[in-house]
C-alpha cells in the first residue's frame, strides 16, 4: 500500500486487479444491479487508489476497501438522484464478471436477484450486515444512520426477501398461481 500511495503504477494496477471485481459486486449488490453500479465502481476504485496513503494497516486491505467503496457508491447514488448532476462513465470491460451465488439451492433465483427487489434502503443495510459483515452500528456510521433504524430496515428487508422466496417457491418464479 505504501507503493501505490507512493505512484507506483505497478502496485496500484496489482491493486487494482485484486479488488476491481470486489468492488464491483459490492456497488452492484448496493445499487440493485443498475448499470449505474459500473459506474460508481470505477469511481470508489479511483478513491481506492487516491486514498493507499490513509490506509493503517488495522484492517484487511478489502475491508478498508469495502468502507471506501460503501461510502463513494451510496454518493454517487444520491449524486445520480438528482437530474442536474452528471456522473463520469468508465471503462468497465476489463472487470471480472464473478458468478452470484444462489441463497440455497432450492431457490430459483440468485441472491442478487433478490436484493434488486427491496428498496435501497433496506438492500443497502441487507449487503452491508450479511453480505460483508459489518455490525449493525458500524452499518449505522457508514450510512450515517441512527441504529435503530438500521436495526428496523434489517427487519423488513429479511421478511421481504423471505416473502419474495416463499411465494416464488409456492407459485413458480413469476409468483403466479397455475391454473
Amino acid at each position: 500500500m505504501k507503493r501505490v500511495a507512493e505512484g507506483d503504477s505497478h502496485a496500484q494496477r496489482v491493486l487494482a486487479h485484486r479488488l476491481a471485481p470486489r468492488v464491483l459486486r459490492l456497488a452492484r449488490r448496493l445499487l440493485g444491479g443498475s448499470v449505474d453500479a459500473e459506474d460508481a465502481s470505477q469511481v470508489a476504485m479511483l478513491e481506492i487508489l487516491r486514498s493507499a496513503h490513509t490506509y493503517a494497516d488495522r484492517a484487511r486491505i478489502e475491508r478498508w476497501a469495502d468502507r471506501i467503496t460503501v461510502r463513494v457508491v451510496l454518493h454517487q447514488a444520491k449524486q445520480r438522484r438528482r437530474p442536474w448532476l452528471m456522473g463520469s462513465v468508465f471503462d468497465v470491460d476489463s472487470l471480472a464478471e464473478a458468478p452470484v451465488p444462489t441463497v440455497r439451492e432450492q431457490t430459483p433465483r440468485s441472491v442478487e436477484a433478490y436484493l434488486s427487489e427491496l428498496p435501497a434502503d433496506r438492500r443497502e443495510v441487507l449487503v452491508l450486515k450479511h453480505g460483508l459483515g459489518y455490525t449493525t452500528e458500524e452499518v449505522a456510521q457508514l450510512l450515517d444512520r441512527p441504529t435503530g433504524t438500521v436495526k428496523d430496515q434489517l427487519v423488513s428487508a429479511r421478511r421481504q426477501v423471505r416473502k419474495i422466496i416463499q411465494r416464488e417457491l409456492r407459485f413458480g418464479a413469476g409468483g403466479q398461481r397455475d391454473g
